[in-house]
C-alpha cells in the first residue's frame, strides 16, 4: 500500500485532493509534506507519525541530549535554514539530521554532499527543527552570516512616528541589519519581553530580554560584535537620534506596528568603554488597564483600596523598587474613579499607557517642565485628583503634600522597601511631620511574583522542610506547588506574574507616632498590631493558593529575612 493510500484510508483523504498536491509539488517543488499540512489536509504530528510507520523513520521530539554542539560548529547556518533541517550528532560514518520532509530525497542527498558524509534522517515537526535552530544557531543566525556576505532583504517595520533623522537614511543601512533587528524584537514580543539590552563587552556583543521581570540572554552567534556599531545606528534611525553622537547618553522612542499590534519602544543609549549600551522598553499599546480585581489584592485590601480611593482629599503613595508594578496600581486606581464627574490630571516620566478621559503630560527636562513644574500649572485647571508619577524631590514633595490639604486627591509613587518607609523618606525630604500627618492616607507597597505555569504545576513531595525553613511560624494547610518546567513557560516553571501588597490606612495612632518622629520599625509594628499584612505573609497567602512558590516569594521580599 502506498503513501497515498493510506492517507485516503486514514484521513478521509479523496483522490482528487492527493493528485492535487502531487501535481503542486511537481509543479512548485514545494515539500509535499508542508503542502498536505498547510492545506490543512491532514494534521502534522499525525502525518508524521503515518511516516515514521511506513518509512520505518524513528519520529523524535528534539532534546539537547540529542545534540552535539561540536558538529554544529561546522554547518553554516544559512545553509541548515535553506534546507530546514537540525544537525543531531554524529553516528559512526554518517550524521544524524532531523528533517520535516523524508520524502525529498533530492534534499537528503544535497545534504549529505555538503557534509562529506552519509546521513541517518530522523523525523521531527517543523516547530521543534526551528525552535533548536534558534536555540543553537541564534535568533538571527542566518542573517548575520548574510551580513558577513551578501545582503538580504529586511523584513519591513511600519513606523508610525516619522524618522526624518537628516544625517543617515534606512536606505544608508544594510539591510541585513534592519532583518536582524526586526528578529531580534519579533522574537522579543513572541518572548512576552518587556525590555530588550544589548550590552558591549570588549569581545563580546550580548543580548538579552527581561522576561517576567527576570533578565535571559538570547543565544546570538559570536559574530554580532562586529556588526555592533550598524546595529547602534540603525537604533538611532529609528528613534530619531543623532548618529555622530557617541559619548554622551541619548533617549528616544519610536512607534511601530509588528504582526497587527502596535509597540511603543522606549530607547536609551548609554556611552561604554567598549560601545554603546543599549536599553528598549517594549509597551504593547493594546494591551488593556488591568482593573483593581485583577491586581492580586486579596479581599480586605480590596475593600480598603476601594474606599481610600473614594476619599474627596489626601495623599495615597504607592512604593516598591523600580519594575515592581507600582504604575499599573496607579493607573488601575485612576480608571476606577474615573468618571465625567471627576477632572483627573497626570504627569508621567514616560507616559507608558493612554487613559481614555484623562488629560495625560509627560516631563521635559530640557525646557524645565519638571514634575513640580507641572504640579503648579495642573493646579490652575481646576483638578479633582491629580497622579504625579514620582516623589523624587523636597520641592515635588511639599507641593503634592500641600495640594492634598487644599482639598485634591493625589496620586504619587516612592522608591523605598516597606510601606512604612514611605512615611520616613518624606520626613527626611524635610516636610514637616504634622504636614504629613495630615495629608497622607495610604501607603502601599507591593512586589511582582511570578505565578507558577498552569501548563507543567505539580506538587512539591517534601514541602514541610521548606515550610520550616522560610516560614517557621506558618501552619502548613494544603499542598505546595511548583513548575516542573515545559515549552510553555520556556523551561522556567512560571508563567506570568502577580503582585503582593502590604497597605498601612493612616490612623490616629499611627498619626501619633509620625508626629513624634517614631522610626520606620515601630510604625511598621502598630501597622501590623491594627491588621497590616506585611509583605511576606501576603507572599505566604499566594504560596498556600497554588499561586506561586516559596523561592519566588523570598527572592522578592529578601530584605524582609
Amino acid at each position: 500500500m502506498n503513501l497515498g493510500q493510506i492517507l485516503t484510508q486514514r484521513f478521509n483523504l479523496t483522490a482528487d485532493q492527493w493528485q492535487a498536491c502531487l501535481d503542486e509539488h511537481k509543479r512548485s517543488q514545494a515539500s509535499l509534506v508542508r503542502l498536505l499540512i498547510n492545506k490543512n489536509l491532514v494534521p502534522e504530528q499525525n502525518l508524521l507519525q503515518v511516516l515514521s510507520e511506513h518509512l520505518n523513520i524513528p519520529l523524535v521530539r528534539i532534546t539537547p541530549e540529542d545534540i552535539d554542539t561540536s558538529l554544529i560548529k561546522d554547518i553554516p547556518a544559512k545553509f541548515v535554514t535553506h534546507y530546514n533541517f537540525m544537525p543531531l550528532k554524529a553516528v559512526g560514518a554518517s550524521v544524524r539530521i532531523a528533517v520535516n520532509d523524508p520524502l525529498d530525497v533530492l534534499v537528503l542527498d544535497e545534504i549529505s554532499q555538503f557534509l562529506k558524509r552519509p546521513v541517518a534522517a530522523v523525523l521531527a515537526s517543523e516547530k521543534d527543527i526551528l525552535d533548536a535552530i534558534k536555540n543553537y544557531y541564534g535568533v538571527g543566525a542566518e542573517t548575520l552570516e548574510a551580513m558577513a556576505g551578501e545582503a538580504a532583504q529586511p523584513q519591513e517595520l511600519e513606523f508610525l512616528t516619522g524618522s526624518d533623522n537628516a544625517d543617515l537614511k534606512d536606505e544608508d543601512i544594510d539591510p541585513s541589519v534592519i532583518k536582524f533587528l526586526n528578529q531580534i524584537f519579533q522574537e522579543a514580543i513572541k518572548q512576552r519581553a518587556t525590555d530588550v539590552h544589548f550590552e558591549p563587552f570588549e569581545n563580546d556583543l550580548r543580548i538579552r530580554y527581561r522576561i517576567d521581570g527576570i533578565l535571559y540572554e538570547v543565544p546570538v552567534p559570536p559574530t554580532i560584535k562586529r556588526f555592533q556599531s550598524s546595529i547602534a545606528s540603525r537604533i538611532k534611525v529609528m528613534a530619531n537620534l543623532d548618529i555622530a553622537e557617541k559619548r554622551r547618553p541619548q533617549d528616544g522612542r519610536v512607534d511601530v506596528r509588528m504582526e497587527g499590534e502596535v509597540y511603543d519602544l522606549r530607547i536609551s543609549i548609554m556611552p561604554t568603554p567598549f560601545g554603546e549600551s543599549i536599553g528598549i522598553r517594549v509597551l504593547p499599546r493594546s494591551s488593556p488597564v488591568i482593573g483593581l480585581e485583577g491586581l492580586g489584592l486579596d479581599s480586605d485590601g480590596l475593600v480598603s483600596l476601594e474606599r481610600m480611593i473614594a476619599k474627596p482629599y489626601g495623599i495615597i503613595l504607592v512604593t516598591g523598587p523600580t519594575g515592581s508594578g507600582k504604575t499599573t496600581t496607579l493607573y488601575a486606581s485612576l480608571n476606577k474613579i474615573n468618571s465625567t464627574e471627576r477632572k483627573i490630571l497626570t504627569i508621567e516620566d514616560p507616559i507608558e499607557y493612554q487613559l481614555a478621559g484623562i488629560t495625560q503630560m509627560q516631563v521635559e527636562p530640557k525646557i524645565s517642565f519638571t514634575f513640580a513644574n507641572a504640579l503648579r500649572s495642573m493646579l490652575r485647571h481646576d483638578p479633582d485628583v491629580m497622579m504625579v508619577g514620582e516623589i523624587r524631590d523636597s520641592e515635588t514633595a511639599e507641593l503634592a503634600v500641600r495640594t492634598a490639604l487644599t482639598g485634591h486627591l493625589v496620586f504619587s509613587t516612592l522608591h523605598t522597601n516597606d510601606a512604612a518607609g514611605g512615611i520616613t523618606r518624606l520626613l527626611d525630604m524635610g516636610i514637616d511631620p504634622f504636614l504629613v500627618s495630615s495629608s497622607v492616607i495610604l501607603i502601599i507597597a507591593q512586589r511582582l511574583v511570578r505565578m507558577i505555569c498552569p501548563q507543567c504545576r505539580q506538587k512539591i513531595p517534601d514541602s514541610e522542610s521548606l515550610v520550616r525553613q522560610f516560614f517557621p511560624d506558618k501552619p502548613l494547610t494544603a499542598a505546595l506547588y511548583q513548575g516542573k518546567g515545559c515549552e510553555s513557560c520556556r523551561f522556567t516553571g512560571y508563567k506570568g506574574r502577580t503582585a503582593i501588597f502590604e497597605m498601612i490606612v493612616i490612623s490616629d495612632e499611627i498619626r501619633e507616632l509620625v508626629l513624634k518622629k517614631q522610626p520606620t520599625h515601630i510604625i511598621k509594628q502598630k501597622a501590623v498590631s491594627q491588621g497590616m499584612r506585611a509583605l511576606r505573609d501576603a507572599g505566604w497567602e499566594k504560596i498556600i493558593r497554588g499561586v506561586t512558590t516559596i523561592d519566588e516569594v523570598v527572592r522578592v521580599t529578601q530584605e524582609e529575612a
